[in-house]
């Protein structure tokens, strides 16, 4: 009788290559990116290649086909395995002779898909099982299946190049190019390539870590939920809603003229006169926690009236409250991005906080609200040294999120950077990769915003000690 195939958490756990912690880590991703596991577990470099393409030998108990094996495959060979079965069986063939055919596929188990096959081919079949990651790069350079970007980001970490196989083919054999361990791509501080993915041995592609602060626990003061009677100014009439009374904020550069005269293009360092000459209007809303605020495509500051990274930074150094943080985290985006939404994370909901951009639907905004319970990108954000890119699953708070953004709609291509205190996430930056002038964003424009990211997690936590001193 043919038993079932051990899982392959369990065999490589088993085998002392992975933890447990690592297991639920990289399951928690695969519910929330899908994929195959052994995926997912090279993504968090808890598995090198080679110990994935053994564990999934083993698993199924046939050979596993490498790397190498897939590469230079003869036209003659691809031609007995049609691309429309290949695309649909997600497999191909990649050595031949007189007799058998070796053939590579994903779901190795899946018993239609061999009988289809076997059918097409005609032959004796050598069946092979490979990795996920593998076969999509294959199946794109032979049959022009699109690889997605997750899977595209990873490979050119661990090939040095996304174009490693064509310049394998016009060099010959003239070495084998030396591989890199594989880079954790959807849940890494490391996207400084995000925009535009040039080779890894790049100069452009310097990596910027994200830092992060290790201190004694600190418990962090519960934010009151959003009011539902909180004003949200429509996009028409003015970029940012006024901040709670205790804690007017600044206004970005070039804003449209509202209610009170407010000088139209005042460079960030006026920050302190901006405040003194618009007065607050009353809200209900206490001066601690923060509500929802939107901005327009005018109120991000462009040219010499952008604000730098210095700026900020002097807005940072004696922040009065979390509000005056989250103002200057959302203004240095708005100068930078062309759209963007800071949220912030109360226990286990999540809401929006500020936002900057055009075509976003700001009441649908102020009345989001997510759980951390729910499947989101959110939740892999919780781990350490942990951030977001790449396209967003089709789940229910994904496409919630995205019905915020209407025109244009929400680009394929996204990215959220979290900001914590101690280890602890208290907000999230979301956006698309595109600077305000439409182009992707450079390198140097996302290290900036790390930069500041990590700035203001100091900020935050000053707020926070701040706010324990006075209730002491």
């Amino acid at each position: 009788m043919r038993t079932a195939p051990a899982r392959l958490g369990e065999l490589v756990e088993k085998r002392g290559q992975i933890t447990r912690e690592q297991l639920l880590r990289a399951l928690r991703n695969q519910k929330v990116l899908g994929g195959r596991l052994g995926t997912c577990l090279l993504e968090i470099e808890a598995l090198s290649e080679e110990q994935l393409c053994s564990a999934l030998a083993e698993q199924f108990a046939m050979p596993c086909a490498t790397p190498e094996d897939l590469r230079g495959i003869p036209d003659d060979v691809l031609e007995m395995l049609p691309a429309k079965v290949a695309r649909r069986c997600h497999a191909i063939a990649f050595r031949a002779s007189s007799t058998q055919v070796k053939v590579a596929l994903i779901d190795a188990r899946n018993l239609a898909y061999q009988d289809e096959i076997s059918f097409v081919v005609g032959k004796r079949i050598l069946w092979h099982v490979a990795p996920e990651l593998r076969l999509m790069e294959a199946l794109e350079k032979h049959y022009g299946v699109e690889c997605p970007s997750r899977y595209a980001k990873l490979l050119d970490k661990m090939n040095r190049s996304r174009f490693l196989w064509a310049r394998e083919s016009s060099a010959g054999k003239e070495g084998t190019a030396a591989r890199q361990p594989a880079d954790q791509l959807h849940w890494d501080t490391k996207i400084a390539g995000v925009a535009a993915a040039p080779p890894a041995d790049s100069p452009s592609s310097v990596s910027v870590e994200l830092p992060h602060f290790q201190h004694q626990t600190l418990e962090l003061p519960t934010l009151a939920p959003a009011s539902a009677t909180t004003a949200v100014a429509p996009a028409a009439t003015a970029p940012l809603t006024p901040a709670p009374p205790t804690a007017p904020a600044a206004v970005p550069a070039t804003a449209p003229p509202a209610a009170p005269p407010v000088a139209p293009s005042p460079p960030a360092g006026a920050a302190k006169a901006a405040k003194a000459t618009r007065p607050p209007k009353p809200l209900p809303a206490p001066p601690s926690p923060p509500s929802p605020r939107s901005g327009t495509a005018a109120a991000a500051p462009t040219g010499p009236s952008r604000p730098t990274v210095d700026e900020i930074e002097q807005r940072l150094l004696q922040p009065r409250q979390r509000d005056d943080v989250a103002r200057a985290l959302i203004d240095f985006a708005a100068g930078l991005l062309q759209r963007a939404v800071l949220f912030v994370v109360r226990k286990e909901e999540i809401s929006a906080w500020l936002w900057s951009g055009p075509g976003l639907d700001v009441e649908r905004l102020a009345a989001l609200r997510l759980s951390l319970q729910q499947p989101s990108f959110f939740d892999g954000l919780q781990e350490k040294d942990a951030s977001f890119s790449g396209r967003l699953a089709p789940l229910p708070s994904h496409l919630a999120l995205g019905a915020c953004f209407t025109a244009p709609p929400l680009a394929k291509e996204v990215v959220a950077l979290p900001v914590k205190v101690r280890d602890r996430l208290v907000a999230a930056l979301f956006f698309e990769p595109r600077s305000a002038a439409g182009a992707g964003l450079a390198p140097s424009d996302l290290a900036d915003l790390q930069r500041v990211i990590a700035k203001a997690e100091i900020a935050f936590e000053v707020c926070i000690m701040q706010s324990k001193l006075r209730k002491a």
